[in-house]
């Protein structure tokens, strides 16, 4: 009897030992059978490759898209995600960046507003802020400044610094009645208003509006030429 129970201990532990030795051989062989998935976002396509193949894994270049932050020739995106379990010679499929997405910038300086904004369109471009500030110089509705400057760059927004046109001042009109039409247009040309000569004649005689009459900087004020007082008409 205890020869029996011997021999029953025995192959009991020999199962037991083979099971475990066929488990180990199941790893080992599934292990050689299968790769972990690196990450490859980030990394150049000649990194990427070398990755894969310590790994038994090869590379697929799938395609090439723009991107803003990654540089031309990385990975931008991976069809298998990092640290999946896949079987020896799979492919990972990649798009590869083709860096930041150029655009070529036209000057808008000068231009109107209105006008600019449907040169962008055109281009596929919008306007992110228009600033408005007064000018001596440039026309109200028209472009001051634009931020980026012309030229090949790589975001399709636009800034706009727009005129507002010259500041609104007022004054009262001063006399023109008896000055010489140069020393008239000398002092329009101070004031910044602009003369409206009607007739012929060395001196004004008469001006619309009149004297101490309230304009605005740049408005209109008619004058009549005439001889003058004291002289034959």
């Amino acid at each position: 009897m205890k020869t029996f129970f011997k021999l029953f201990a025995y192959c009991i532990a020999f199962i037991a030992v083979g099971t475990a030795v066929a488990f180990l051989v199941y790893k080992i062989l599934n292990f050689e059978k299968t790769g972990e998935v690196p990450i490859l976002i980030g990394l150049s396509i000649t990194e990427s490759a070398e990755m894969l193949n310590s790994r038994k894994l090869f590379l697929r270049i799938e395609g090439k898209n723009h991107h803003d932050d990654i540089k031309a020739g990385s990975i931008i995106e991976q069809n298998l995600k990092a640290g999946e379990k896949v079987n020896v010679g799979t492919e990972v499929g990649v798009i590869v960046s083709k860096g930041p997405e150029m655009f070529s910038m036209p000057s808008f300086e000068e231009q109107a507003l209105k006008d600019a904004k449907l040169t962008l369109l055109n281009l596929g471009m919008k306007i992110r802020k228009v600033t408005w500030v007064h000018s001596d110089t440039v026309k109200k509705g028209r472009i001051i400044a634009q931020r980026p400057l012309p030229g090949n760059i790589a975001s399709n927004e636009m800034n706009f610094l727009v005129s507002l046109g010259p500041y609104d001042v007022s004054y009262k009109c001063p006399s023109f009645v008896n000055m010489t039409i140069d020393d008239a247009k000398i002092l329009a040309k101070e004031l910044g208003i602009t003369l409206a000569i009607k007739k012929q004649g060395s001196r004004v005689i008469f001006q619309k509006p009149e004297a101490e009459t309230l304009i605005s900087k740049g408005d209109n004020v008619e004058i009549t030429l005439g001889r003058g007082w004291g002289m034959w008409f």
